[in-house]
């Protein structure tokens, strides 16, 4: 499963859509029953222009963009767009979307772990007060925490937590910097059908050093080679 998180600042929205010109990544849009392809040819303070097209003119409706790049699809919806004209040529002007809904795709093996092993992720926040979360997934690019209950999360997306813990118990013991890249609510429904709420935190490893890395590779062998096992039995 793919991470997934929004962003909502006009900052962060302008970043994306000028990073995607530069590039020239594919762009799709949606107008009635088809998807046609586009690219963003440049942005101002308030929008961005593309290639008119008669059938997008046309789309009374939102516009549906997919912004495809190697790393990540980027997703959001538009007001209808306007006809500019310059140097006699035609173009159709956009207004910066509210939301991009941001999917990246994995690049690294993800093990789940929450519902096999009880693994803890410890440290403490800026304000000193400890926190203490079960790990529910790890790969080498980051991992996903499980908060039961804990009003202090809601705030921590895009911050980062500094020598966080991550205790694999006999396996081995590392510590790293995690980056917030999303906070969610998520119920869980049980085979007898009783519910369960938690947060969830995707976090991101930031600089992790040579050592470390290499103890991370160890744990994540020896945590696959431990499943391998068990699904023999």
């Amino acid at each position: 499963m793919d991470d997934a998180w929004v962003k909502q600042g006009l900052f962060e929205i302008i970043a994306i859509l000028r990073e995607a010109m530069k590039k020239g990544s594919r762009v799709d849009v949606r107008a009635k029953a088809r998807t046609l392809a586009t690219r963003i040819l440049r942005l101002d303070s308030a929008g961005f222009l593309i290639p008119w097209h008669e059938e997008l003119f046309k789309e009374g409706r939102t516009l549906s963009f997919a912004i495809h790049d190697y790393n990540a699809k980027y997703e959001f919806k538009t007001g209808k767009a306007k006809t500019i004209t310059s140097n006699g040529i035609n173009y159709l002007y956009i207004r910066f979307p509210n939301e991009i809904n941001i999917t990246q795709r994995r690049k690294h093996l993800r093990l789940f772990l929450a519902n096999k092993h009880q693994f803890y992720c410890s440290g403490k926040f800026n304000n000193g007060v400890q926190y203490h979360y079960n790990i529910k997934d790890i790969s080498h690019g980051g991992c996903a925490l499980i908060v039961e209950d804990d009003e202090r999360v809601a705030s921590l997306c895009g911050s980062t937590l500094r020598n966080a813990v991550f205790d694999f118990g006999d396996i081995g013991t590392i510590v790293s910097d995690l980056h917030v890249i999303n906070v969610k609510r998520i119920k869980e429904i049980a085979d007898d059908e009783s519910e369960r709420f938690y947060i969830h935190l995707s976090c991101q490893f930031k600089r992790m050093n040579e050592n470390t890395l290499r103890k991370l590779d160890n744990i994540i062998v020896k945590l696959l080679l431990e499943e391998k096992r068990l699904r023999r039995l």
